[in-house]
């Protein structure tokens, strides 16, 4: 069995094109969360997962839950995100935000062996909290915040395997908490944050009859950077969404 693990798209329906053209034929997606904001195609990256809701397993991410509530309250964010929540926001359709809006904040199922939990960032913990314990920490204290986070999620029986999936940090890693038992990022499949802007494209996971594969793909920004100057943003927006969707 072959499971495709993203997160992160934001927007980019070219990302999810290149990646669909290598890993197709897997047999479930896993998303764990902001399928729109920051991209210039949120309508076309919602329509995507709908055509695949049959194999799709989903949650909403922070951004999903901004649009969904028809406010923006980021924790440390500026102008220039906003304005790009306010272009989602002229771009979906009731019928999006009622797409978004059916996939839970934390979700539990079975695939297979594997018992999985999943969520876009732990409930105990602010988005920021999430950014400093991966960047900060070390592997070995890496393994026991996650442990420490997740374990909890899986209560009573379970099946042979346990997987706990979280993105939101756009770092990509897997780590063992126990045995039997995974944690795992499968990073950003669109935009990297700019401390990482030295490795270009996007990071996914698969999952292949029990193994951990780190995926990463290249794509092309060309329609998104033409679409930059239609949209009344401001300087420092506009810059922002070309280092985004760099060359």
């Amino acid at each position: 069995m072959k499971l495709l693990v993203l997160s992160d798209v934001h927007g980019n329906i070219d990302a999810l094109d290149a990646v669909w053209a290598r890993e197709k034929d897997c047999d479930a997606i896993l998303f764990a969360g902001d399928m729109i904001d920051y991209g210039f195609f949120p309508r076309e990256c919602i329509a995507w997962f709908r055509e695949r809701r049959d194999i799709l397993y989903a949650v909403r991410g922070n951004h999903d839950e901004y649009a969904l509530a028809r406010r923006y309250e980021p924790v440390d964010r500026t102008r220039r995100a906003k304005s790009f929540f306010e272009m989602d926001q002229q771009l979906l359709t009731e019928e999006d935000l009622d797409f978004l809006a059916s996939f839970p904040h934390e979700a539990t199922f079975t695939v297979g062996d594997t018992d999985f939990y999943m969520c876009h960032y732990p409930d105990e913990l602010a988005p920021g909290d999430v950014y400093y314990a991966e960047r900060q920490l070390p592997d070995n204290q890496m393994r026991g915040f996650a442990c420490e986070r997740f374990a909890a999620k899986f209560p009573g029986a379970h099946a042979a395997k346990r997987c706990a999936v979280f993105g939101h940090s756009h770092t990509q890693w897997v780590a063992s908490a126990g045995p039997d038992f995974s944690v795992l990022n499968p990073g950003s499949l669109s935009y990297r944050f700019h401390t990482f802007a030295e490795v270009r494209g996007g990071d996914y996971l698969v999952i292949e009859n029990g193994a951990f594969r780190f995926g990463h793909v290249d794509f092309d920004n060309a329609r998104s950077r033409a679409l930059i100057d239609r949209f009344d943003f401001d300087e420092a927006t506009r810059n922002y969404a070309h280092e985004f969707f760099h060359e």
